[in-house]
């Protein structure tokens, strides 16, 4: 979002909490990281590289344009 919030399948994800919400996940999983029009990059690009810090390298983008 705009404010930087992380969801995950529509729950919100405290900050810094990204690590305790996929370490259920096996690493191989694809993760699909959404980002609506008004999402700062910086901070797009950021989650990105934590889950694949994380060990996950099946990320796949999608931005929603409505």
């Amino acid at each position: 979002t705009a404010e930087g919030s992380l969801f995950m399948n529509d729950q919100p994800v405290p900050p810094d909490g990204l690590q305790i919400v996929l370490n259920p996940h096996p690493r191989e999983s694809s993760v699909l990281v959404r980002a609506d029009r008004v999402t700062v990059l910086d901070r797009f690009v950021a989650v990105v590289d934590e889950i694949r810090g994380l060990g996950f390298h099946q990320v796949n983008l999608e931005v929603v344009r409505s």
